[in-house]
């Protein structure tokens, strides 16, 4: 198994007092960063450069020296990047933010930076460079393809591939002077810009009912291959590109492409003379190349990162604090009585990638966690050891996954001792998540489809009651690229044995989101909107009976609320960006505990009466003091 590393951090010079207790600042629990595609670099002379992008920099590797060079983006750019290539003259392009950057890796230096048009929010999603060493990609969301001319450091919009369909993910530059790009995700397409004429056609769609995006690539032997799906459990259809259209073929006919490994982790072009560079992730602070005879070489990369940011935390039935950091995703835990702080890498968790753990529930020693991306769900048994063979005894366990929860974004434990539900967005192209139910003892998963519980909205925040009653708040929100019909989030109650919902409700006129929700005692919910503001709603009298903005303590955090019990009494944790706050059982006005020393990203889990919070890649937690607790002297 990976070594795990230990990251705790000295807290004594990071607090911060106020009323109630002290802020610490433990530590920087995932200390490192994702690699966000690259490629091989390769000047006429034969020499080679790696150059991996990332958040806010690229770094490049000489594989004869062993050396590399972290370059920063210019004005500070700290966005992700999404793909990038290599030109015929060995120079680097990528795109983050609003920006194309060109770099020449041997110099190193920037040597061009060029913008996106206006109204758009991302540079580089997808590469293609042709034969005469001109550079094309597309941006999002308008779906734009732009020329990068290098010889003249000039670059130019030549067209909209789609008004409707959001991603060009993939590009390819076929001859006599088209440029053809897959794209999605409302519906799969292929398109095709034709220089020399300036016309735009789509060669290839997919079935309007069927989401998703089309797939293109230049094969090692120069011809244009193009992909679409065929359904949901489909394998997809094949096809290449050319002077006689778009002609099927069978997959094996396909040849292998430019680009290597998936997602945002793609490579373009290998290593020369029989070298197969293998690994690339800045994640495992090395490079990895089989040479031609069949042996290994590393290189290790040495840089300087920010650190991951954290996922929501959870605490654990052991007393233990867990969590996971975003892009890569590493699992990490602290020991709140030992203090120590551990970063368990990136294998522990089956298919983890560039994902992340974005929601917990617990039924007795076994935690359940719902991850993006896929919609995976893991059982990780806090009694057992970590065991990362293959097979059932595997621990963490990954049981299931299905794309009608891509975006997980909310957990609930039910009464029964046995299930755990879980809900989010959907994957790209689509309106409406499932909600899945986890039946732990089993190992199973039973998916509810969004059209059985609010058709064309997604759960994202769950509540069950002591009872048994299942209660979940909707997003009307797309964020892979869907088209929603709705005008307001809503509330539901769902039948448990029956697993169907009996009413729906819409608990705050206009929010977009019902973000966030928690039982407490009586009967009562709490919730928050995606705008900050926090609600009550009484089951048996099925209405709000309190309703505040809370925008002026800052934005809502994800998992940002929790039911604890204090000196006897049930205790609501509520944290925003900027503030800790509880609520006064009496008149149900929400109260503030603290302003925050820094900005929370993440939150919340109570052990040992610290409560923790993630903020960026940190992990701060606060103590609340035993005397003077003026919440109770209103009861």
């Amino acid at each position: 198994m990976r070594k795990a590393m230990n990251n705790t951090e000295e807290v004594n010079d990071s607090k911060a007092t106020g009323t109630m207790g002290v802020f610490e600042r433990i530590g920087v629990p995932v200390d490192v960063d994702e690699s966000r595609s690259a490629a091989v670099c390769r000047r006429a002379d034969g020499t080679e450069r790696i150059v991996i992008a990332a958040r806010g920099y690229v770094l490049i590797a000489d594989p004869g020296t062993g050396n590399s060079t972290q370059l920063y983006f210019p004005g500070g750019e700290g966005q992700y990047p999404f793909a990038s290539i290599s030109d015929s003259r060995g120079w680097f392009y990528t795109g983050a933010g609003r920006y194309f950057y060109v770099i020449d890796p041997f110099t190193p230096a920037f040597v061009g930076q060029h913008r996106v048009p206006e109204g758009e929010e991302g540079a580089g999603f997808a590469f293609a460079v042709d034969g005469d060493g001109r550079v094309y990609a597309t941006t999002y969301p308008g779906s734009y393809l732009m020329e990068l001319d290098a010889s003249s450091n000039s670059s130019r919009t030549l067209c909209r591939l789609d008004a409707e369909r959001k991603y060009a993910m993939t590009l390819a530059c076929g001859s006599g002077g088209k440029v053809y790009a897959g794209l999605g995700t409302t519906s799969p397409a292929i398109a095709c810009f034709h220089k020399e004429t300036g016309v735009l056609e789509i060669v290839l769609e997919g079935s309007p009912d069927t989401t998703g995006s089309g797939a293109v690539h230049q094969g090692c032997d120069g011809a244009v291959y193009g992909w679409l799906p065929s359904g949901e459990n489909g394998d997809g259809i094949w096809y290449q590109l050319g002077e006689r259209g778009a002609e099927q073929v069978a997959a094996a006919e396909v040849n292998l492409s430019l680009y290597k490994g998936a997602g945002y982790n793609k490579l373009h072009r290998d290593l020369d003379a029989g070298r197969v560079l293998l690994k690339w992730q800045l994640s495992d602070r090395q490079i990895e190349i089989m040479e031609a005879d069949g042996s290994l070489s590393r290189i290790p990369l040495a840089y300087k990162g920010g650190g991951t940011s954290l996922s929501p935390l959870f605490g654990g039935p052991d007393g233990i604090l867990y969590g996971t950091s975003n892009h890569p995703l590493h699992l990490f835990t602290y020991d709140t009585e030992a203090g120590h702080l551990t970063d368990w890498g990136g294998d522990i968790v089956e298919r983890g990638g560039g994902g992340n753990i974005a929601a917990y529930a617990a039924q007795g020693s076994i935690l359940v966690g719902a991850a993006y991306a896929g919609g995976m769900v893991h059982l990780l048994d806090t009694a057992k050891e970590w065991f990362t063979e293959p097979g059932p005894h595997r621990n963490p366990r990954l049981i299931y996954d299905n794309a009608a929860v891509h975006r997980p974004r909310c957990a609930a434990a039910h009464p029964d001792g046995r299930h755990v539900l879980y809900g989010g967005f959907p994957g790209y192209g689509a309106a409406g998540g499932g909600l899945g139910i986890v039946d732990v003892l089993a190992g199973q998963v039973e998916m509810l489809e969004n059209r059985e519980i609010v058709s064309g909205q997604s759960t994202i925040s769950l509540a069950v009651l002591p009872d048994g009653r299942v209660f979940g708040g909707t997003s009307i929100e797309t964020p892979g690229g869907g088209i929603s019909t709705a005008e307001e989030a809503v509330m539901y109650e769902l039948n448990w044995p029956d697993r169907q919902v009996i009413r729906r409700w819409v608990p705050v006129p206009g929010a977009r989101e019902i973000a966030q929700l928690i039982s407490g005692p009586n009967g009562l919910l709490y919730g928050l909107t995606s705008e900050s503001v926090f609600f009550v709603y009484d089951a048996g009298l099925q209405k709000i009976i309190h309703c505040r903005g809370l925008s002026s303590w800052g934005g809502i955090v994800r998992q940002g609320l929790l039911m604890i019990e204090r000196k006897g009494h049930p205790f609501l944790l509520g944290l925003l960006s900027g503030a800790l706050f509880t609520v006064n059982t009496v008149n149900m006005q929400p109260e503030l505990l603290e302003v925050l020393p820094v900005e929370a990203t993440s939150g919340i889990a109570c052990l040992n009466g610290y409560v923790y919070f993630g903020s960026g890649a940190e992990l701060w937690r606060y103590r609340m003091e035993e005397e003077g607790d003026y919440f109770y002297d209103s009861l």
